[in-house]
């Protein structure tokens, strides 16, 4: 990334997690002082006993349909069995493609979205989006190592397979000019890059590492540029529970995930290299000083940016 879009990049996410932090906890104090007016939804998970989640079911290794059991499997399942478990209620997995995850909370069809769901400024325009963000990661290509793609602008005017509804389609198309073939789902993006219908998969790169994990994949392709977009990930709950009981639960459970290490444990788990924004969140959610928690013991207006 040149230094021009690298600055720009920066400014917009410090832009991003400055208004998040406005609107989320701005919402809280309205809520608080409204909140005879609105459902407690946790309440009503808690009474009900079922924690519905929306989970990825075509992304390998973070939310992936095990043909054996029939079990939705993976990173993100896990973590929402550990929200579950937290409010002591039974956990149902509602399966979900990228179009389908803001639809789904959208129409109440599930209580939360834990679906690889990067912070974006269009998507907190339709959904509480929590903080701290849990994960992150940007864009990348998966192609044959005999392409010998080494600069995004090799990639000018070539047929990339994508995912319909994947933010970074359009940002992308329009800074590196590739011609974006946007399917309604990976296991359509992934057949059409192996089939040779497709010069290369864009894709996260946190996704891409894990595929490259295998030998099926390894032995051909590559991940060779640059990644692009790094983004922070977030649990996205309905417009309308910012501020609420439930978003300060999940909230406070994605700051116990940084300060135990959960989230490391599990990539170690399913073989997912430790990435640095893993390792950085956990380093500041555990500093402490003679003051107290260097983050602060809950997220709140006077938590640091780099916490969040």
């Amino acid at each position: 990334m040149n230094t021009r879009k690298g600055w720009a990049w920066t400014f917009y996410l410090g832009v991003l997690l400055v208004a998040t932090l406005a609107a989320w906890l701005g919402a809280g104090f309205w809520a608080a002082a409204h909140a005879s007016g609105h459902p407690d939804r946790l309440a009503e998970i808690r009474e009900r006993g079922v924690l519905v989640v929306g989970v990825k079911k075509d992304v390998p290794l973070w939310g992936q349909l095990d043909p054996r059991s029939g079990r939705i499997v993976g990173l993100e399942p896990d973590l929402a069995a550990n929200l579950a478990e937290r409010m002591g209620v039974r956990l149902e997995l509602v399966p979900l493609l990228t179009a389908e995850r803001l639809p789904a909370i959208e129409q109440r069809r599930v209580d939360l979205v834990l679906a690889t769901l990067s912070d974006t400024p269009e998507r907190r325009q339709r959904l509480t989006m929590v903080l701290p963000h849990y994960y992150a990661s940007g864009v990348n290509v998966l192609a044959r190592k005999s392409a010998g793609f080494r600069a995004w602008n090799d990639l000018r005017n070539r047929r990339i397979c994508g995912r319909r509804g994947a933010f970074y389609n359009r940002a992308i198309t329009v800074s590196s000019g590739l011609d974006v073939v946007a399917l309604y789902d990976n296991r359509l993006s992934i057949a059409g890059l192996r089939e040779g219908r497709c010069e290369g998969l864009l894709y996260d790169d946190t996704n891409i590492v894990a595929m490259l994990q295998e030998p099926a994949w390894s032995r051909d392709f590559e991940m060779p540029l640059p990644t692009l977009f790094t983004t922070p990930w977030s649990i996205g709950l309905h417009r309308d529970d910012a501020g609420s009981p439930l978003a300060d639960f999940v909230s406070q459970a994605v700051v116990d995930w940084h300060r135990a290490g959960l989230i490391a444990d599990l990539e170690r788990r399913w073989g997912i290299p430790v990435s640095a924004f893993t390792a950085r969140m956990g380093s500041l959610w555990r500093q402490r000083s003679d003051q107290g928690w260097y983050c602060g013991a809950r997220v709140t207006a006077a938590t640091p940016g780099e916490c969040l």
